[in-house]
């Protein structure tokens, strides 16, 4: 007995102090792999398109369009855009705007603000005896669009954007139109 004692006494400081380790280890889950390190991503990438159609107040009564794509990475966005306000007969504007703002995080929902520089058309038409005015030369002004997102799913969803462009009166415009979007929004 008493050999069994000395060999306990001298193997207990070795077994018991194991034994807690691998409780909590499996218990807390304290090991984790390289995916879940991956599946935490502070910069997630999303890409997605959007369409729609809307109403400018300036030029006033206008008909507005929007086609733009977007690429994300973390709260970082770039995006090009096609758009335009136009009369039926009178003021009409349209623009290829290049911009780069933010998007707040959410997959769900988020927020898009941008500003950029825009190839900007402007045209006056009338209707009835007149005679047409000169046409207007292209010009490169500043671009910006405020964009709203919600998407019920990981590859549709639905948008509300303000987008248009500062300058001078011949050129700017602003609009408001309602979106449908398709694209990675995350999972």
């Amino acid at each position: 007995m008493p050999l069994r004692r000395c060999v306990l006494l001298y193997l207990a400081p070795l077994v018991i102090p194991a034994l807690p380790l691998e409780a909590q280890s499996a218990a807390a889950g304290t090991t984790v792999d390289t995916a879940q390190l991956h599946a935490i991503n502070p910069w997630p990438q999303r890409g997605w398109i959007s369409a729609g159609v809307g109403v400018g107040t300036s030029p006033y009564h206008s008909l507005a369009a929007v086609a733009a794509g977007w690429y994300s990475v973390g709260p970082v966005a770039m995006g090009v855009r096609l758009a335009g306000a136009d009369q039926w007969f009178g003021e009409q504007r349209s623009d290829q705007a290049f911009l780069v703002g933010a998007r707040t995080r959410g997959t769900t929902a988020f927020l898009v603000g941008a500003i950029g520089t825009a190839k900007v058309a402007s045209a006056l038409t009338c209707d009835g005896p007149c005679t047409a005015p000169p046409p207007r030369p292209s010009g490169t002004e500043m671009a910006y669009t405020l964009e709203a997102h919600a998407n019920p799913s990981t590859f549709f969803g639905i948008g509300g954007t303000m987008f248009g462009v500062f300058g001078p009166h011949s050129a700017r415009y602003t609009a408001f139109a309602f979106t449908i979007d398709v694209g990675w929004f995350g999972s």
